[in-house]
């Protein structure tokens, strides 16, 4: 009861973050990739041949789909963006990721652990990719689907046909990594009905495919070869030579935002194929990572934060279904050996740092190959040196706990040391301090000019950082210029009358308007220079007092790097 009281709850935070995420949509939205399916929407909507998008793999079943929604949001880009994009992606995501806690009966903690980090972290950008947590919710080998056989041929038939109809992409990878599974992942099975299950995925991709083509020949006269190549080839032909890019594990983007999924992903990703790791978790964790795994050729094609966003929500599942199943099973690995598993085998240093180094090696490869080739060998790579040492290690060296701790350290070290490059990154790119540096280049040769020698003088509003950059003091016990600065006026004018404040750099215009201490400083003040920085967008004005007597006024413009008159006109 509790479990279902966590999904329904789980249900109404998608719906309202669904809803309270979205901002109206305006122009430059239609002018986007979003803006490019909201179009075809209109088009299926009204009457278009749904054909395939070549780039994405979204086939005619998906237009269909958009065109429905575009229905029900009467037009509004807003709505319909809010059904296909936030409620059918994120929100959907979060409730799928949810279910599958429920169908696995996890603990309520971990239901909501899976929903959240969907919904917040990694995060389906639109309809498309909750396809692949709908995959994996369906074909859980548990469950009263899998009580019964022939409700579960059913489903391996028809899951592929549907996606195809929907993604051509998806349906291909996904289908490809239940084959994985059956073949190579599934424990409580025969090889026969593992085989037989094989065979029911594949024949439900290739019905997908060949009705498709019949209702296209039908319907539409579109011949068999056009259809082929806008279906199949087409999908090849337009990534050749530009499309795929090498990982670069160290060189993450200093903009803010989510890109810490780029340095948690590899890391993450190949987490449950650690031998110790996968001996240890159920099958439905299994075909969760090998879901993962298989479609790592999306972000590993395009890399960057929203393309690994959108297919990483599976890779985040099964992480966490890892954690909560190793945390369920750690009084067998603290000691038991019902599993097979001796830590003992780690005080014997030769062999320990041999299997260490083995373990290391594999890691470094599946790492260095799959990510660093640029084709789609690399992906292809990366799934066969997974499981290959996922499956081998647990099969052969299971007593050997140092091969997994060897490839923990490798894989340990990618956000790490991708997190301190990205920190370096930040340390050298930041523009903390580019104004204040500009302006003490440029405005300070005027400050000495208008200081006469004097070394005080009292920085508004901002840009504190300048007190040491011009090597000045501030002649008040006063730096921040809040809403309720009027408290100080008492103590401020008599020193700006009086003289006892030099000079006054002014930065920008105060936040909140102190009609007191701006009239002050008019009245015994004058502008000796004002620097106008374009490139930082600044004007500086500095002001002396008229205690001075009679002084040069200067008004410059710095262009390009150089100083020039300030253009009156």
């Amino acid at each position: 009861m509790i479990r279902w009281a966590t999904f329904a709850g789980v249900c109404v935070l998608a719906l309202a973050w669904s809803a309270y995420s979205v901002g109206a949509q305006n122009g430059s939205f239609l002018t986007q990739d979003f803006g490019a399916q909201y179009h075809l929407a209109k088009l299926t909507a009204h009457g278009a041949i749904p054909l395939v998008d070549f780039e994405h793999g979204w086939n005619a079943g998906s237009f269909w789909v958009n065109a429905a929604l575009y229905g029900v949001a009467s037009g509004s880009p807003t709505i319909w963006y809010f059904l296909w994009g936030r409620l059918l992606g994120a929100g959907l995501g979060a409730v799928l990721a949810a279910a599958i806690g429920l169908r696995l009966r996890l603990h309520p903690a971990v239901m909501v652990a899976l929903a959240l980090g969907v919904l917040l972290l990694a995060t389906p950008l639109h309809i498309k990719y909750t396809i692949c947590l709908l995959w994996v919710f369906v074909l859980l080998p548990t469950g009263w689907i899998e009580s019964r056989p022939r409700l579960a041929a059913i489903a391996r038939v028809l899951l592929p046909a549907l996606v195809f109809w929907q993604y051509v992409e998806l349906a291909v990878l996904l289908t490809g990594a239940s084959g994985l599974f059956e073949l190579f992942a599934r424990r409580d099975a025969s090889w026969r009905q593992r085989i037989v299950s094989c065979a029911q995925l594949a024949g439900g991709f290739i019905a997908g495919l060949g009705l498709e083509a019949v209702a296209y020949k039908v319907l539409w006269g579109l011949s068999f070869s056009d259809f082929n190549r806008q279906v199949i080839l087409g999908q090849t032909a337009t990534h050749a030579g530009a499309q795929y890019a090498a990982w670069d594990f160290f060189g993450l983007p200093t903009e803010s935002g989510r890109f810490f999924i780029l340095a948690l992903y590899p890391f993450a990703l190949l987490l449950p194929f650690v031998p110790l790791v996968w001996q240890r978790v159920s099958d439905s964790t299994r075909l969760v990572a090998l879901a993962g795994l298989v479609l790592v050729v999306v972000p590993i094609r395009r890399v960057d934060n929203p393309h690994t966003t959108t297919v990483s929500a599976l890779v985040l599942l099964a992480v966490v279904l890892v954690v909560a199943e190793m945390w369920d099973s750690r009084e067998v690995s603290t000691g038991s050996t019902s599993g097979g598993f001796r830590w003992s085998s780690l005080s014997r240093p030769p062999l320990a740092w041999a299997f260490a180094l083995l373990g290391a090696a594999w890691a470094a490869a599946t790492l260095w190959i799959g990510f660093g080739l640029q084709s789609m060998l690399g992906g292809v790579a990366l799934v066969t040196l997974a499981v290959a040492g996922a499956c081998l290690g647990a099969t052969f060296l299971r007593r050997a706990a140092a091969v997994s701790v060897g490839a923990l350290l490798v894989l340990g070290c990618v956000p790490a040391l991708a997190s301190l490059d990205h920190l370096n990154d930040m340390r050298r790119d930041a523009k903390s301090f580019a104004v204040s540096d500009s302006i003490a280049r440029w405005a300070g040769p005027e400050h000495d000019r208008c200081s006469a020698g004097t070394r005080e003088a009292l920085v508004m509003p901002n840009y504190l950082e300048l007190y040491d950059a011009l090597k000045i003091t501030n002649p008040t016990p006063y730096y921040l210029f809040h809403y309720d600065f009027a408290q100080y006026e008492d103590v401020l004018v008599p020193q700006l009358e009086d003289g006892s404040i030099p000079v006054i750099i002014e930065t920008m215009p105060l936040h909140t308007p102190q009609p007191w201490l701006t009239d002050a400083i008019h009245a015994n003040y004058v502008p000796c220079a004002i620097v106008r920085i374009e490139k930082q967008g600044v004007a500086v004005t500095i002001w002396t007092h008229k205690s001075r007597g009679e002084i040069e006024q200067r008004d410059v413009t710095i262009r390009g790097g150089e100083r020039i008159p300030t253009d009156r006109a």
